[in-house]
């Protein structure tokens, strides 16, 4: 079953997409409507967990690489969790995708890079 709940709490600097299943043609219209929601929140950071991910295709490739590039280019950024070893993480290696997002091995990670340096 695929789930990508989006979850924003004012003060916390960042909205989080959390994805879990199959993320293939078939479930990309729901992965793109969530993170187009929280692209339109206006929030300069993006955590993407995709720790619960069991199948990433070319289509969950294509969904987060869109996010990614319009948060870049309004100064903002998408922080990605991709535990290894997994799902998302093996397609991430492979395409050394690792090298151009900003890729976190746990939550705690991503969410340290979403908090603004004081």
């Amino acid at each position: 079953m695929f789930v990508a709940e989006v979850n924003c709490r004012p003060g916390d600097g960042y909205v989080a997409v959390r994805v879990a299943g199959d993320v293939d043609t078939g479930t990309r219209a729901e992965l793109t409507e969530a993170l187009e929601r929280a692209l339109a929140t206006g929030s300069p950071f993006v955590l993407v967990d995709l720790t619960g991910v069991q199948f990433f295709a070319a289509a969950g490739v294509h969904c987060v690489e869109h996010a990614v590039g319009t948060l870049a280019a309004r100064g903002g950024a998408a922080h990605l969790v991709c535990p290894r070893p997994g799902a998302a993480w093996r397609v991430v290696s492979l395409l050394g995708l690792q090298r151009q997002w900003l890729v976190h091995q746990d939550v705690a990670a991503a969410v340290a890079g979403c908090t603004p340096r004081r």
